[in-house]
């Protein structure tokens, strides 16, 4: 049946957009859920895809990954454009947004020593999220991390500490470096978050 519609380009959507929002949000506290509820989805007829449009304050969800993929799938691509707009819409997670996430960097380099005592993180990392090149960049590393992590044991402490508010409940805010991030390009940020792991694996 899907390779049917397919040929003819014909997309099916069963879940409406708050049903999605609450699915994708359901393991986050409330703070994060509550912020979810002021999103805005939107549909367009493509196979694949979405994003969050900061302009708009919008999500936009390709209509085939529900119609072409799983439940799970359309659920997760949900989840992570909808932390895009968590952090533009968090004032503590946009202000280091705004100033080049200086607090991201620092646990970001602060979980380097530990990466290998979380091996499904530093796999992750390795595998999936480095080999995406210009795509591996530090806002959407933002938004995959409680996406694909939203239990914080699979993270290191420094990134646990920094996720917190929106992991756990009652989680404590981290306290963020004054300043802004200095930008050396995606190598060197590539190098921050995963060195030398392309070519191991843990």
């Amino acid at each position: 049946m899907r390779e049917a519609w397919w040929r003819e380009r014909r997309y099916l959507v069963v879940t409406p957009g708050d049903e999605l929002i609450r699915a994708a949000l359901e393991p986050f506290p409330a703070e994060v859920r509550e912020i979810g509820r002021r999103a805005r989805f939107r549909r367009y007829d493509d196979r694949g895809g979405g994003g969050f449009w900061p302009d708009t304050n919008e999500i936009w969800l390709a209509a085939g990954v529900e119609t072409y993929e799983s439940l799970a799938q359309v659920v997760m691509s949900a989840r992570h454009e909808l932390f895009h707009f968590v952090n533009w819409n968090h004032p503590l997670y946009r202000d280091d947004l705004d100033r080049g996430y200086p607090g991201f960097r620092a646990a970001l380099a602060e979980a380097r020593p530990v990466l290998a005592s979380h091996p499904r993180y530093w796999s992750w990392i390795a595998r999936s999220f480095v080999p995406q090149r210009d795509h591996a960049n530090p806002v959407e590393l933002w938004a995959d991390i409680p996406t694909n992590f939203p239990d914080p044991a699979e993270i290191p402490p420094p990134l646990a500490a920094y996720f917190a508010p929106l992991l756990v409940a009652g989680g404590a805010r981290p306290v963020l470096p004054a300043g802004s991030a200095t930008d050396d390009g995606l190598p060197a940020f590539h190098e921050l978050i995963a060195p030398g792991t392309t070519t191991r694996t843990p």
